[in-house]
């Protein structure tokens, strides 16, 4: 079998569907790595092309529309790699010499038997293979190249005579020469004279050996300064084994080599250790320091090179601190503590410091090597842990942790709060999954919810019925949060709770108070109106018996009875308590109830921002906004211009009118109160209801122009409503 992966895709485009079918069958019996497709139009061949990639095309000459050389061309703009045979029944020096100059890949005369076949797939096998293994040479040498230009070292191509042939941007750099300067020079010029002889042993070595070598040196730039090098040399054969040139990866160590040179006495100790380290003579002046001793205190080591360790001290440890410490280590014993010090920029901090002796053969102290592990962080984060701790002990709010990791999720910290919010100990609640708390009413589809929160690792918010250890139910309002480490890894679900079983009945006691005010105004409205509708009858009866001038008086008295009970049932049950709301955009809202009221020659300019939401009972808001824009037009004049704006904590709704005096405006808002002879003196009533049903506060001021302005405050304090951004309730103007 052939692997999918040397599969053959050929596209035949072939006019004649009789002869295409037949060379589909023989080339895939001749050849199970090819997968033939016919097309049997240049057009429709070139359309296949253009959503399906192919490993060659085999086409016919003579065809409808364009000929083979057609479709060659047109294959060429878009495809010039691919193989394209041309497999035709007419056969020509003229056509061949012009498919070959047309990109042709080979040229196959049609025959009459069977072997055609055959040749046809061994010249398609043979085709691919060589565009393949093309393909994937200039893969390669595009890779090659990238990877000399890109790499972090340096690198030389040399011939078989160690000819230079080539230098990298970065190998440039480290030598300071031009490519061109270097290319066709030997190696002699990057080498001082002194090393000719070993860098020569190195060259025959490689050479005779094959394989790679690696060596560090010294080598001379163009400026003459001497460095050291670390070199990777690499001999590359043909397939017959001969050299036909060496790749030398390199880069500069001249800082490492000097550095391992002058501390080599220090280097078990250094590299054992990933600490800060300095090592000082037996009178404790400080002779070597590694670069985390650098890091850590801000001294360079020509600084801290020839003082001694007080230049650390902070003040924090009494002399008698350092009497012990020296007494220990010059007894010959090691000695280990916690130090405050003090950086070279004033800052402190704290490390676990170890010192040791080091003695020669004869049992002398040479020297004392310092290490220090700066443990300030883990100080500070142990500290703040028992600040969080605490905090979290002495919280108001029960608060949980549990465990994912462990089978069933178990609880792994419960809080004082908690135990005291559920009666359980410590020892109780610890190691169980928080479903002890659940009992025969609480809610299954709840359980669920908070299920498939922590299955998919979601925060959540619920109310569910849980019972304390006495067995007494209370309804608690529980947020679970997935906590993950610094490696993104779920580690805990943390837990908070708040007892919201007051609540709960208090918005059921609101509502059954709802549904007792809708009673009483259902049985108002239906009394009143009955003998309203009675009175209006027997009215117009009396008007077509006779024509009175008492009668017309009757007929307004009855009308303004009428408008009465609507706003007497209107004021009762607008001032339901809200309990019920949702995000309303304001400046919608306002240009709505525009058209909802006459407006005459009156203008509006709404000054809200759009986008900007509040959360209300929409009915009952777009009632207030009637009102207050009605009562604005009635009292403004017909031209007047109502502006509609925002405030802090709410908006306010203003007209250029003559406004309202203020020892007036205490009483604008009683029932009855009207300055209109046929007003009812219930619309501001009706505002003043609705606003305190959802726990804001109106109240009437003098505009800028010093008509009457209405403001609607109190939305961001209040638990019913309040404004929030497009998306999302964050209790203040968005």
């Amino acid at each position: 079998m052939t692997a999918a992966t040397d599969r053959i895709t050929v596209l035949h485009v072939e006019d004649d569907p009789a002869f295409a079918s037949l060379t589909s069958e023989f080339l895939e019996r001749h050849a199970e790595a090819l997968s033939v497709h016919s097309a049997h139009c240049a057009e429709e061949g070139l359309d296949y092309l253009e959503h399906t990639e192919v490993d060659c095309i085999v086409s016919d000459y003579e065809m409808p529309g364009r000929n083979g050389i057609d479709f060659l061309e047109a294959v060429r703009e878009t495809h010039p790699e691919i193989p394209f045979i041309l497999f035709t029944g007419r056969g020509s020096e003229e056509v061949a010499s012009e498919a070959i100059s047309k990109g042709v890949t080979d040229y196959l005369q049609k025959g009459t038997g069977t072997e055609q076949y055959e040749l046809l797939a061994n010249r398609i096998t043979n085709v691919v293979e060589k565009n393949r293994v093309e393909h994937d040479l200039r893969a390669s040498q595009r890779q090659l190249s990238l990877f000399i230009e890109q790499s972090p070292l340096g690198i030389l191509t040399y011939d078989r005579e160690f000819t230079i042939t080539g230098v990298n941007q970065v190998g440039q750099e480290i030598l300071g020469y031009d490519e061109a300067e270097l290319r066709g020079e030997s190696w002699t010029v990057l080498v001082p004279e002194d090393e000719y002889e070993h860098v020569e042993e190195i060259t025959r070595e490689l050479t005779e050996a094959g394989g790679g070598y690696h060596s560090i040196n010294e080598n001379l730039r163009k400026d003459g300064e001497r460095i050291i090098c670390e070199w990777h040399n690499r001999v590359v054969t043909d397939e017959d084994g001969a050299v036909v040139g060496i790749f030398s990866l390199f880069e500069d160590v001249t800082d490492r080599e000097k550095r391992k040179r002058q501390h080599r006495r220090f280097q078990r100790a250094v590299e054992s250790s990933g600490h800060a380290i300095y090592c000082t003579d037996p009178e404790g002046t400080i002779e070597y320091v590694n670069p985390a001793f650098e890091e850590l205190t801000g001294y360079t080591a020509a600084e801290a090179i020839g003082k001694t360790p007080r230049i650390l001290r902070s003040g924090e440890h009494e002399e008698s601190f350092y009497e012990d410490l020296w007494r220990t280590v010059l007894d010959g014993e090691v000695w280990r503590g916690e130090v405050i010090n003090e950086d070279k920029d004033g800052e402190r901090y704290i490390v676990d410091q170890t010192i040791a002796p080091v003695t020669d053969a004869s049992g002398s102290i040479t020297e004392f090597v310092a290490v220090n592990a700066d443990i300030t962080e883990q100080r500070s984060t142990e500290r703040q842990l028992e600040i969080l701790r605490t905090a979290i002990d002495k919280a108001h709010a029960p608060l949980t942790l549990s465990d994912p990791t462990e089978e069933d999720n178990p609880l792994v910290y419960v809080n004082e709060a908690f135990t005291e919010a559920t009666g359980y100990t410590e020892s109780e609640a610890l190691g169980r999954n928080c479903r002890f708390m659940q009992g025969e009413d609480t809610d299954p589809e709840t359980v669920a919810q908070l299920r498939e929160a922590i299955d998919d690792e979601e925060p959540i918010t619920v109310e569910i019925r849980n019972y304390r250890k006495d067995g007494t139910p209370f309804w608690n309002e529980l947020t679970v949060v997935p906590v993950y480490d610094g490696a993104g890894d779920l580690i805990r679900y943390l837990g908070t709770q708040r007892d919201v079983t007051e609540r709960r009945k208090h918005i059921h006691e609101l509502r059954r108070q709802n549904d007792r005010l809708n009673e009483f105004a259902g049985v108002v409205s239906h009394d009143l109106r009955n003998p309203l509708n009675v009175a209006a009858g027997r009215l117009q009866l009396a008007k077509d018996a006779c024509d009175n001038e008492h009668l017309s008086h009757v007929e307004a008295a009855l009308d303004r009875m009428k408008t009465l009970i609507d706003d007497l049932l209107t004021l009762a049950r607008q001032g339901e308590i809200v309990t019920d709301t949702e995000p309303i955009e304001l400046s919608s809202l306002v240009e709505r109830s525009w058209t909802a009221v006459e407006t005459a020659n009156a203008s509006l300019a709404v000054e809200l921002e759009r986008g900007t939401t509040i959360r209300a009972d929409e009915p009952r808001l777009t009632q207030v906004v009637e009102n207050l824009l009605r009562n604005a037009i009635e009292h403004g004049g017909s031209d007047v211009t109502v502006r509609v704006g925002e405030l802090p904590d709410g908006f306010y709704i203003e007209d250029e009118g003559p406004g309202i005096p203020e020892h007036k405006r205490d009483n604008v808002f009683d029932a009855g109160y009207s300055t209109a002879r046929s007003g009812t003196g219930f619309g501001l009533s009706i505002v003043s209801q609705i606003v305190s049903a959802h726990g804001w506060d109106v109240s009437v001021t003098e505009g800028e122009a010093g008509g009457a302005r209405f403001e609607i405050t109190g939305l961001d304090e209040k638990g019913a409503a309040g404004y929030e951004s497009a998306g999302g309730d964050n209790g203040a103007v968005s």
